[in-house]
């Protein structure tokens, strides 16, 4: 599973509101819980709006692509993990507050009173459903959050985070990409870890024991004490349950 970190400015995944992709801890505003999401005979004001921001001729292909590929979109209120964390005395759990997150074609998001923001989960989800399998949890979160500044910036939008962002020689603005990987690597939990030979690996799990469990770049695991920071994912919980089908097809 992949996700999206929110984080508003106010506060803090990643997808994350001013960062679906992290947010850093506390959710982004939300809308009402009522209404359609797109699959009665109109289109819910919410969807309306992310309409209008995704009317790029580019945007009606992407969204074409996501519908042909079979890609599912779930609407929720609130999308939260409770990470398990090893504090350095002992494992406890770090809330996480994501903005989207994706599980093969499908695409569960936050409904926020941000249009902008709505979209922008679509589209950074969007591009997770067309990874490939093999690529690490790391670097699908920097191909997306980095396609997804690319797609902000063409839409005259601002950055998911401000640091997200800097100039080129002519003054352009582009995407500064050493800040999104440091994003990433920050405030995933257990996604970039670090060998004792210097070697990029993966924490994703635990032992009975309290053990801390390492997956190396060729997919084989192993197990150490565990370090003060070391993090996986926990459960995901939506709110509320079962959330709200959104027709992808009504947003073209």
């Amino acid at each position: 599973m992949v996700m999206l970190r929110r984080t508003p400015p106010e506060e803090n995944i990643p997808l994350i509101g001013y960062k679906p992709f992290v947010w850093r801890g506390a959710p982004g505003p939300r809308g009402p819980t009522g209404g359609g999401a797109g699959t009665g005979p109109a289109l819910a004001p919410w969807l309306q709006d992310i309409q209008k921001i995704m009317s790029h001729p580019e945007d009606k292909a992407f969204l074409d692509s996501l519908v042909a590929r079979g890609v599912k979109v779930t609407a929720f209120d609130r999308i939260y993990f409770d990470d398990p964390y090893y504090d350095g005395t002992k494992w406890t759990t770090r809330h996480f507050e994501a903005g989207g997150t994706t599980s093969g074609t499908q695409i569960n998001m936050i409904r926020t009173t941000d249009a902008a923001a709505n979209a922008a989960t679509i589209y950074h989800e969007g591009v997770h459903t067309g990874q490939s399998s093999s690529m690490a949890w790391r670097d699908k979160e920097y191909d997306a959050y980095v396609k997804e500044d690319g797609w902000r910036i063409a839409h005259g939008l601002p950055p998911h985070d401000p640091s997200f962002r800097t100039t080129d020689a002519s003054g352009r603005e582009i995407t500064n990409e050493a800040t999104v990987r440091a994003m990433v690597d920050r405030e995933y939990p257990g996604v970039t870890a670090k060998s004792a030979s210097g070697a990029i690996e993966q924490i994703t799990g635990r032992t009975p024991s309290g053990d801390t469990v390492v997956t190396r770049a060729d997919g084989s695991t192993y197990t150490r004490p565990p370090k003060a920071g070391d993090s996986f994912p926990g459960a995901e919980v939506t709110v509320p349950a079962g959330g709200m089908p959104v027709d992808l097809s009504k947003l073209k």
